[in-house]
């Protein structure tokens, strides 16, 4: 018979993902056989995680959904009485320049948090202090995401507009893959969320950089 993923875990079933979260990578420390756990036992904690933070999205699958993602029928909304060059200033200053200091609050801050976490990435305040960014940023993008759809780019723009929202989705599946990371401390995890973020980071440039063409029509 298949082991219960909470007692292997050693939590409750009516425990949150946080806890669970916590009890994970408690038990990781312990385990991992980078530390000289036994790798069968690493396994089986693994799975258990797997098995419980998949039972947890789904629950919350709902409330996720709720974020709003790119959608091109945004773009079918009807113009406003702006002429096309007030309306594009309206749509940089509504949602460009909110969304490009999200990013940023995203982006600049990750060097210096990997390298505070490389000190010791099995040390729990440290580990803690990274996590509480990854949660953060999270918040940020889903917040982008209801800025990005809540006002639909101008046609001429609009090439400009999905660079952006690239732009976005490689700053979340960074995040993403950082958050893989602190699950199981695979240096791939590590490796490929700071190259989303990188490229994250150019397209972010990029955009800054062809803004003023647009502004001074």
């Amino acid at each position: 018979m298949r082991k219960d993923p909470y007692q292997i875990l050693k939590v409750h079933p009516s425990a949150k993902l946080e806890e669970i979260k916590k009890a994970y990578r408690k038990l990781v420390k312990i385990h991992h056989p980078d530390k000289g756990g036994d790798p069968v036992v690493m396994l089986e904690v693994n799975s258990a995680w797997e098995i419980l933070k998949k039972k947890h999205k789904d629950l919350n699958f709902n409330k996720v959904n709720n974020s709003k993602v790119y959608n091109h029928n945004e773009y079918k909304r009807e113009t406003s009485n702006y002429s096309k060059s007030e309306e594009i200033k309206k749509w940089f200053q509504t949602i460009y320049l909110p969304i490009d200091k999200l990013l940023g609050q995203i982006i600049n801050p990750l060097s210096s948090k990997i390298r505070d976490l490389s000190a010791d990435p099995y040390d729990q305040v440290l580990m803690d202090s990274f996590c509480l960014y990854l949660e953060k940023s999270k918040n940020k993008i889903t917040k982008i995401k209801t800025i990005y759809t809540s006002f639909a780019s101008p046609s001429i723009i609009r090439d400009f507009s999905l660079d952006l929202y690239h732009c976005l989705s490689h700053v979340e599946d960074g995040v993403n893959e950082l958050e893989r990371y602190t699950m199981g401390y695979v240096d791939n995890y590590l490796h490929d969320g700071k190259a989303m973020i990188a490229i994250a980071k150019k397209k972010r440039k990029f955009l800054q950089s062809n803004k003023k063409e647009w502004l001074i029509l």
